[in-house]
């Protein structure tokens, strides 16, 4: 390349001036990841996956989500974990996601914990089912507070599958879910608390689950369930007992009043149940 067409180059490069607040703030990331700027780099990739400020490029959006993770970024381990095992920006490997999962979950990353149990759990291209695993993931997950990873583990308790069977177990971990608003969590608990179905009955508390469950499931069919459970419960209980089932459901819901959140991190993506 001739000097006067490098000189120009730099001169047309040099020109550039960002214009819009979208493209300062590009520029502004690309100077920061120039000095060494980790959270920039994972920002960048969130552009690029995302494609509503820089134009959506999977294969941009993994080197740089690969470039963070190799420093050791939990957030980018975690992403492209994900997309590892979406095959977005990169060829589909569950093997590869595992190997993220596995680096995020030790960095404390809760989904990642999550997402490991989930892969065991149902078994993905080349991974074999191993519900031991499963459930030592979904602990892990359980014990950072994740609602769902409580749900999943409860149902192993239950069915005996990864762990010994244990009722107790599985209404501790199913009332620990279903306090942090897991629906699903809400029935199942419901159904183990109701007359018959343990050693630890208590019509007042199945009935108010029920009825919890009942108004928050989005999936109508699933409302419809949990209601008809509410109802014939219902027809067994005293005045006295169905009053304060319904004054528990109303305390608790005045006392649980806040948005549905996510276990991930700003700047990581949300896998929204977080199960892969």
């Amino acid at each position: 390349m001739t000097l006067v067409l490098l000189v120009a180059l730099a001169v047309a490069q040099g020109a550039f001036v960002p214009q819009t607040a979208e493209e300062r703030y590009v520029a502004g990331l690309r100077a920061q990841v120039a000095k060494g700027d980790v959270e920039a780099e994972v920002a960048l990739g969130n552009l690029y996956e995302a494609g509503d400020v820089l134009p959506q490029d999977p294969k941009q959006a993994a080197e740089w989500y690969r470039r963070a993770a190799n420093k050791g970024h939990s957030g980018a381990q975690l992403n492209l974990a994900m997309m590892y095992f979406d095959g977005e920006g990169v060829p589909r490997d569950a093997g590869q996601a595992i190997g993220w999962y596995e680096k995020a979950a030790a960095n404390g990353e809760a989904i990642a914990s999550l997402s490991l149990g989930s892969i065991y759990e149902t078994g993905a291209q080349r991974i074999r089912r191993d519900d031991t695993k499963a459930a030592t993931w979904y602990r892990n997950a359980a014990e950072q507070g994740l609602g769902t990873a409580q749900y999943r583990l409860a149902v192993m308790y239950r069915d005996g599958r990864g762990v010994r069977r244990d009722a107790t177990e599985a209404i501790t971990w199913f009332r620990k879910a279903a306090d942090r608003g897991e629906a699903d969590a809400q029935i199942e608990l419901g159904i183990l608390l109701s007359p018959g179905h343990s050693s630890s009955s208590d019509i007042i508390e199945a009935h108010t689950w029920f009825n919890l469950a009942a108004s928050r499931w989005k999936d109508e069919a699933k409302r419809v369930q949990a209601g008809k459970l509410r109802d014939d419960l219902e027809k067994t209980m005293t005045p006295e007992q169905r009053a304060a089932a319904y004054r528990r459901a109303t305390e608790w819901q005045d006392s649980h009043s806040w948005p549905r959140q996510s276990a991930a991190r700003p700047g990581t993506r949300d896998s929204g149940s977080g199960i892969r």
